[in-house]
């Protein structure tokens, strides 16, 4: 496949993109005539591999670089940067979540950027001796004491060798179950040796399965599951099971491994041998929120009960967990307050009426969900309800009780089309902002941990996300599908989940706290010019991430990560459940 030969030529259908991006000096001296590779023509150089893509005849993208540095890497894990705010010097790169600097970063641009090397899949690192940074299409090393002090590397050399020394192995791997943090989880896994040479199972050449840990959740310091022995030997074509307990972080995240194997203290990946990644979830389960819906007082003019209906049935409980009722889709009951008697007053179908001290409780039968009336356009919500009276706001509330992702796919305050990284950014920020405000809250003994809407909640007003409950959902489903993809993920500054406070639109910069609302300096709310948004005018409170500003930066190819890494200093992110 790899004949090599004197003074082999540049293909003709390579020249011009060759010639263009830097000849020689760049790609090295070909190492093969044009061959077929996975049904495209191709020809490997000494630093590339270059393909042709007849789809995109006529455009820039006509020849491109293959993904050399991934295949010589063999899909090996090199950990990813923490979102930051771009510099002049430094910037993230939110495709591979990675990041370029100084003397790379200048080598990058020049020479073309992705177009020649793709994106980054490492930091810095050290490769025999030498500073290196691997790239999709190729790798950069660094050393001060020769000219120049940065080249390319000669990648296609060495898949050249790799490709001669008959080294493979193809993995299927059972993804293991979702276990609670510090719990343990099988992983099974069939192996098999697809290459030329037996896999011995003892002796020096022994082979041997271990892993490694490969996602950037904290802690990010952890140890790694052992080494596994293979049973017996494995000669070329044959396969082997094998099985191991992991044994997870004590926080909860979306952690991931990565099975590969290793003979004489060296990975089959390193000899660019692909490793999968196996997802392996801690979790705990997902908190519960009790959104305001109703404010029933003097507040609220006009507004004196709450009628609540289902659409396949609900039942209803006494505060000491006694059934008052149990009604069918459709029927409703209406509830008010009592107040000289500080009692609930329930009017039931068929002229019914009951009397109770304390919460009234509404929960759907199975399958159904429930309607207020009093809240509509936005009558459906998922989970339960509870009437509460507050003497000490002379008031009663219809609270909405259900799971924290749930109550999240319900915020309105983005549309559903705008990117999806924005859409990310969005539900990590709904969702830190809603933890922290839950604390807050729960720690003073409220009933309730946030208001639905200013329309229906106004004694609320100023603890409130725009729920719009089941409502939100019917617009279109993508929200929850972000929000399923951040599960559990939150800001942190100093290992504390952040009151993310969010706005429309901002000004050309954003506000800090303490500008706004004064009080105590708070640093991950620190106001930042904001490019996005110059030459408009102030949409709100000018603190945290302005949406607007979000669902631009996502058009430039930004995560969400990254967009509000931008907007709030120096946050972490993790999960918490």
């Amino acid at each position: 496949m790899f004949a090599q030969q004197a003074a082999i030529a540049v293909d003709s259908l390579f020249q011009g993109f060759y010639d263009r991006m830097g000849g020689a000096n760049v790609f090295g001296a070909p190492l093969t005539e044009r061959y077929e590779l996975d049904g495209r023509q191709v020809q490997l150089f000494e630093n590339f591999l270059l393909g042709h893509w007849p789809e995109n005849s006529g455009t820039d993208y006509e020849v491109q670089p293959a993904l050399l540095g991934v295949k010589v890497s063999g899909d090996r894990y090199f950990g990813q940067a923490q979102p930051f705010r771009d510099s002049s010097q430094i910037t993230y790169v939110p495709e591979t979540r990675q990041s370029l600097r100084l003397g790379f970063l200048r080598y990058w641009r020049d020479r073309g950027g992705a177009n020649l090397l793709g994106y980054p899949i490492s930091e810095e690192v050290v490769d025999d001796g030498i500073t290196a940074q691997w790239f999709q299409r190729g790798k950069l090393t660094y050393d001060a004491d020769r000219t120049p002090q940065i080249q390319i590397a000669d990648l296609g050399r060495t898949w050249l060798a790799q490709a001669q020394d008959g080294l493979s192995a193809a993995y299927d791997v059972n993804a293991p179950p979702a276990t609670v943090p510090g719990g343990s989880t099988p992983v099974r896994l069939t192996i098999t040796n697809s290459g030329a040479d037996t896999w011995a199972s003892s002796g020096d050449e022994a082979v041997t399965l271990g892993f490694r840990w490969a996602d950037r959740h904290p802690p990010r310091h952890r140890e790694p599951p052992g080494f596994i022995s293979l049973p017996n030997d494995v000669a070329a074509g044959e396969s082997v099971e094998l099985e191991t307990l992991v044994s997870l972080p004590a926080e909860p995240g979306q952690f991931r491994l990565q099975p590969d194997l290793q003979q004489q203290g060296e990975w089959f990946s390193a000899k660019g041998v692909a490793a999968p990644v196996v997802e392996t979830p801690a979790r705990l389960a997902d908190p519960e929120m009790r959104i305001g819906l109703l404010d029933i007082s003097d507040d609220n003019p006009g507004v004196t009960t709450a009628t609540i209906t289902s659409t396949n049935g609900l039942r209803i409980v006494d505060e000491g967990g006694n059934e008052m009722a149990e009604l069918d889709g459709g029927e409703s009951v209406v509830i008010s307050r009592d107040i000289p008697g500080e009692q609930q007053v329930l009017q039931l179908p068929g002229d019914e009426r009951e009397t109770t001290v304390g919460r009234v409780k509404i929960f759907p039968l199975a399958g159904s969900m429930l309607r207020l009336m009093e809240a509509a356009p936005w009558t459906t919500y998922r989970g339960s309800f509870e009437f509460v009276w507050l003497p000490r706001y002379t008031s009663a509330w219809l609270v909405n009780i259900l799971p924290l992702e749930d109550y999240l796919s319900g915020i309105a305050e983005q549309g559903d089309h705008i990117p999806w990284e924005a859409l990310r950014a969005s539900a990590i920020a709904f969702r830190s902002y809603a933890l922290a405000t839950r604390a807050e809250r729960r720690a003073s003994n409220l009933v309730f941990d946030a208001a639905g809407s200013t329309r229906h909640t106004p004694t609320m007003y100023t603890r409130h996300q725009v729920y719009h409950g089941m409502a939100r959902e019917f617009s279109g489903t993508r929200l929850r599908e972000a929000v399923a993809d951040t599960r559990g993920e939150v800001m942190t500054y100093d290992s504390k989940t952040i009151m993310a406070v969010y706005f429309s639109r901002a000004d050309g910069r954003t506000r800090s706290w303490h500008e706004t609302w004064g009080g105590a300096f708070k640093p991950w709310a620190v106001g930042v010019p904001d490019p996005y948004s110059v030459g408009q005018t102030l949409l709100g409170h000018g603190i945290g991430l302005p949406l607007r500003s979000a669902n631009a930066m996502a058009e430039t190819g930004a995560n969400g990560e990254q967009i509000l890494a931008s907007y709030y200093t120096d946050v972490d992110f993790g999960a918490i459940y």
